[in-house]
């Protein structure tokens, strides 16, 4: 069990700010996932976003409506076809009371668009360099136009870091101990355990209504349930559908219901050699699963099927083409097969999911593979838990044939939702796919602000994936959310736990 403190520098001031609290309001959150660290801009994860947004601040922050609102910026404009100025807010601090200002700003978003090392590198290296024209006003100036830059710095990866901090202790250091200057500041992490935050006094929008904030690691679904249950958690997410019932009626939680952009997924590794590199063994797979089996049988019909990564709200996106629409052909499937010259039961494909980050999701990489089995593919089927999955499957490009994951939309736009798939993007290490004509599109659509000629883009990009398949889409998700009767609290279709929102009930 590894435990990881602040610095000396700020020990002090927080245990003494923790002991004052001790016998204030507590606020439990659980999911099924730890982060691995508090660097805002080292992961591209939205659970792991979900604990982060309580710690930092973002220029531009989204309304649980998706609506753009004002932040550490309170007015933005463009002033050229790549320059937007922004005016910051003024009287934010640090959590140590340092000052927040343009050089802050400066600081993280030309670290993040200048070390390609950063998970979230690909969604800021358009900022070509933020000019600081006073503490409280900046210039963002990008290569070319920019159509998505408030989405940008509106979502996981801008959370805006200390300057000062991290240059006295280094990124080593923040990441096991941040200041940031959102609602809540960082006390202590035990890892795969729980995160202490405490309320921030100073912070710009008020004090938070809770003095404490716990985010406690839960990665079996039936505990955190049985943990709602009996009070020692009071929010928690991935709710099986089997469970809500018994939540709902009891007097300890209810149950609410989380309209989500996550879509679940199916990825493959289409390199040369793979057997899954075949485009008639990706259809045949494709046409194997039946999606309102997987809705309506697996999840209680909470989602909708998609066969596209996209769902209502998605900018320049074919929902009408796409969304709603199942696949599923198992006569045809089983016909693809012999086209690819393999008898039934001959092809073994090994898929790879996780357990811990979406309810159900072993159970669903399971039926899925059961599917695939009725059309004639054997199947060797590999769960794991969550951070063991992320680091020896997913984040290591290391499965043969395929993956079962899901996938969020923080911009908000179909561009973001395809454009990991850019030759030598993102996934080119895990997929191996490349167009040319996809990336012809999706580079135009990425500096094109007209939105009708954007959307006619991303409309003939979308067509392009779905044809060749380098993934597959199953369906959007709609979450369970539990939350205590002693809290007021509505969930966000962006799945943050921001608990700058929740309220004793009264």
């Amino acid at each position: 069990m590894t435990r990881f403190k602040m610095p000396l520098l700020t020990l002090a001031a927080t245990l003494l700010l923790a002991l004052s609290m001790a016998f204030g309001q507590r606020l439990v959150v659980s999911q099924g996932i730890d982060v691995p660290g508090f660097d805002p801009h080292g992961h591209s994860n939205a659970a792991m976003e979900a604990v982060l947004v309580n710690l930092f601040d973002y220029l531009v922050w989204k309304s649980v409506d998706g609506e753009f609102e004002p932040g550490l910026a309170t007015s933005w404009e463009p002033i050229a076809d790549d320059a937007w100025r922004f005016t910051l807010r003024e009287g934010v601090v640090f959590h140590d009371g340092t000052p927040f200002t343009g050089e802050d700003v400066k600081f993280t978003l030309e670290r993040l668009a200048g070390d390609d090392g950063l998970a979230e590198f690909v969604n800021y290296r358009q900022i070509r360099e933020v000019e600081v024209v006073s503490d409280h006003e900046i210039v963002i100036h990008t290569d070319g136009p920019d159509p998505l830059l408030v989405n940008r710095i509106s979502r996981v990866g801008s959370g805006i870091v200390s300057k000062d901090y991290v240059e006295r202790v280094g990124w080593e250091a923040f990441a096991t101990a941040p200041i940031g200057t959102g609602p809540f500041q960082f006390v202590n992490w035990i890892r795969d355990q729980e995160i202490e935050m405490a309320a921030f006094d100073d912070h710009w929008r008020g004090r938070p209504a809770f003095d404490t904030l716990l985010h406690r690691t839960i990665p079996e679904d039936s505990t955190r349930v049985a943990e709602l249950m009996t009070g020692g958690v009071d929010i928690i997410t991935n709710i099986p559908e089997q469970d809500q019932d018994r939540i709902g009626t009891s007097n300890a939680a209810r149950v609410e219901l989380a309209p989500s952009n996550f879509v679940m997924m199916v990825v493959f590794n289409v390199r040369e050699g793979t057997e899954t590199a075949d485009p008639l063994i990706r259809e045949a797979i494709d046409l194997a699963i039946d999606r309102d089996l997987l809705v309506d049988g697996l999840m209680g019909g909470l989602g909708v099927p998609t066969a596209a990564r996209l769902n209502p709200g998605i900018s320049a996106a074919p929902i009408d083409r796409y969304f709603g629409v199942n696949n599923y052909d198992p006569e045809r499937a089983r016909e693809l097969i012999a086209e690819a010259g393999y008898a039934p039961g001959e092809l073994t494909i090994n898929m790879y999911g996780a357990s811990g980050r979406f309810a159900l999701g072993a159970e669903l990489t399971e039926i899925v593979g059961v599917m695939l089995e009725e059309v004639g593919f054997s199947t060797n089927v590999d769960i794991r838990e969550f951070s063991a999955y992320s680091s020896t499957v997913w984040n290591a490009g290391a499965f043969e044939h395929m993956v079962v994951t899901g996938l969020g939309n923080s911009f908000g736009d179909n561009w973001f939702a395809m454009r990991a798939l850019l030759c030598g993007g993102q996934y080119d290490d895990r997929v191996g796919w490349c167009n040319e004509r996809f990336d012809e599109l999706m580079n135009a659509a990425e500096t094109e602000v007209d939105p009708t000629a954007r959307a006619e883009m991303l409309h003939e990009a979308t067509d392009i994936v779905a044809e060749e398949r380098p993934w597959i889409t199953l369906f959007q998700r709609q979450d369970l959310v539990g939350v205590s009767s002693d809290v007021e609290w509505t969930p966000r279709a962006d799945g943050m736990l921001w608990m700058f929102e929740a309220t004793p009930a009264n």
